[in-house]
């Protein structure tokens, strides 16, 4: 008798238990699946922000090489702008 209470009485307890983790079973699925949405919109949201940085990468690149150009450019200009008042100059005394 005693046993047959106890098996019972075990069954019972097993019962409680599987339904308990079958009804947080659900909640951890959608859990899951929220975590497993989330995680795929990062990466993502990872890949267009490492294309961004090497756009971005690329237009400071080029923008040095521009301002490379510039620099060089008005250091020419200035080169010619010596060498025009050199010939207004000789200019000047040629015509005295």
């Amino acid at each position: 008798m005693k046993r047959g209470i106890s098996a019972i009485l075990s069954l019972l307890l097993i019962a409680m238990f599987v339904s308990a983790l079958m009804g947080c079973g659900a909640d951890i699925k959608a859990e899951n699946e929220k975590l497993k949405t989330e995680n795929t919109n990062l990466k993502s949201d990872n890949d267009k922000l490492k294309l961004e940085v090497q756009n971005l990468k690329e237009e400071i690149q080029k923008a040095a090489e521009k301002e490379a150009t510039i620099g060089s450019l008005t250091a020419e200009n200035e080169a010619l702008k010596k060498q025009v008042e050199e010939l207004k100059v000789q200019l000047a005394k040629k015509k005295k």
